[in-house]
């Protein structure tokens, strides 16, 4: 072989690699759920500019966030929890797909129908399933899979298409009726019935159970208001927090087919008489309560009125309630972050360039709704929200990182608190809380607009790692730190 033919195969066998390491790359870019862990491949073969810039749109597209100008089909979803459906309205662009009509609209149809998924995904991961987790977290956690939510969408009713824009494009309606999806969560056989309280109030049998929650109402254990989100699974406590109703009090069978409430608006009960008839209970809530601000409280007065009666407590387990919100919560347009060309590229940037060797315990991941750094065994003065000094570098690095390649304009930093369970509930919950407000308060110092944040914590319910151990509760005590950009109510593919 003459050295010039060796050159021009060697030279051909990079490219061809580098070519390789791309397309794994952005495989793994293109994973809502996956750690990224080619960290090593773009190490080992440094990227252009150019390169990122490819690696980046892929992924782009890939996540429903295209650009318009490149995009060949595009979503806007909607969702409503007083008929149970989360819609979206789907464009097919027939001149950048490629596609001659009127000969192809059937393959006009197959296209739609082959990528709705990837569209829809994103906004309809964000919708709550219960006080504490969104769809997403389930998926995170292995509760329910993509595959699973891929038929449902796939499989979920859909209008035939018509022309728009002049005979330029394609739509059509998608439908996804929000039991399939709670029905995957109904693995109870048979319910159980709420505790009993030793004390007892005069009441008598009613026809069904409304809940008003609409307007604002004070976070139980919490110095702020919020209206009341719906979500899949509300709950219900008494002001002394004792559970009235949940999913598991309710018959499956009812679960699955009329979901465990029934949510509304409006104040006129012929609304509802099909659900709760035509002498229900009516009852004021108190307050709201959970990470998402989805469970009502109610008096423990009106909460003895329930348990009192046998035939109350049987309405619980036919699921015969009704809870009123504020109809923006209600019905509205679902959005979902705008992880873009610019995102990735920032997302790759502070990968490429962060100092893992002098920053231990903690994790980089293209989370969900943003940018995710965990820091894991959070280093505290016991029982305390004071940060010990040695965990100064860690927030140095993590500010340094966001202030070179974030621009911060452009996105918004939610920062979650989690401790280990030992058994003490309300505890932990506020411990959380105020563990999250102290990690606010050293990214402020460092630098970062006090405005960008806001804060949850959770207290010890979503465990990583098993709380029986002194590692396992090491694990467990964490703080997230997500930086989510701008969200957007289209999503372009």
């Amino acid at each position: 072989m003459s050295r010039t033919y060796y050159a021009d195969f060697k030279a051909k066998g990079s490219i061809m690699m580098k070519k390789l390491i791309l397309s794994i790359a952005f495989l793994l870019f293109a994973g809502t759920f996956t750690s990224l862990s080619a960290q090593e491949y773009f190490n080992q073969y440094r990227l252009s500019p150019e390169e990122k810039e490819m690696i980046a749109s892929q992924a782009a597209a890939s996540s429903g966030n295209a650009s318009q100008k490149d995009a060949v089909m595009s979503s806007q979803s909607s969702i409503d929890w007083g008929k149970k459906t989360f819609r979206s309205l789907v464009d097919l662009d027939i001149q950048k797909a490629g596609i001659v009509i009127p000969s192809g609209k059937a393959s006009a149809v197959d296209h739609i129908q082959l990528n709705l998924p990837k569209l829809v995904k994103d906004p309809l991961l964000s919708i709550y399933v219960d006080d504490t987790n969104t769809l997403s977290d389930l998926v995170i956690s292995g509760t329910v899979t993509l595959e699973e939510l891929t038929r449902i969408i796939s499989g979920s009713k859909q209008t035939p298409p018509v022309f728009t824009s002049g005979g330029a494009k394609l739509q059509t309606q998608n439908t996804i009726q929000l039991q399939e999806i709670g029905s995957l969560l109904v693995k109870h056989k048979t319910p159980y019935s709420p505790t009993q309280p030793i004390s007892r109030v005069s009441s008598r049998a009613y026809t069904g159970i409304i809940i008003d929650a609409r307007g604002t109402l004070p976070v139980k254990n919490e110095f702020i208001s919020s209206k009341v989100s719906p979500c899949l699974f509300p709950k219900v406590y008494s002001e002394d927090m004792e559970l009235l109703y949940e999913r598991n009090m309710v018959e499956p069978d009812v679960v699955r087919k009329d979901a465990i409430v029934q949510y509304g608006s409006s104040p006129r009960l012929q609304d509802y008489t099909e659900r709760v008839g035509t002498d229900p209970l009516w009852i004021t809530a108190k307050k709201v309560y959970g990470i998402n601000r989805c469970d009502p409280v109610i008096s423990r007065d009106d909460y003895l009125r329930i348990l009192s009666v046998k035939e109350n407590i049987e309405l619980l387990r036919q699921g015969k309630v009704v809870i009123l919100i504020d109809a923006d919560e209600l019905s509205h347009s679902v959005s979902a972050p705008l992880k873009d060309e610019s995102y990735y590229i920032s997302y790759y940037n502070i990968r490429e360039n962060f100092p893992e060797e002098l920053v231990p315990e903690t994790i980089i991941n293209d989370g969900p709704t943003g940018i995710q750094f965990t820091l894991a065994d959070l280093k505290f003065v016991a029982d305390s929200s004071e940060l010990l000094p040695e965990e100064q570098p860690r927030i140095h690095e993590i500010a340094e990182s966001l202030k070179r390649y974030i621009a911060m304009d452009e996105y918004s930093i939610l920062v979650e608190g989690h401790t280990a369970d030992v058994n003490k509930p309300n505890g932990q919950l506020q411990l959380s809380i105020e563990r999250a407000q102290a990690i606010i308060e050293a990214l402020v110092e460092e630098g970062i607009d006090r405005s960008l944040f806001t804060y949850k914590g959770y207290g010890g319910t979503q465990p990583i790692a098993d709380n029986s151990t002194a590692e396992g509760r090491a694990q467990n005590r964490r703080v997230t730190i997500t930086v989510t950009p701008k969200s957007s109510y289209i999503q372009r593919q």
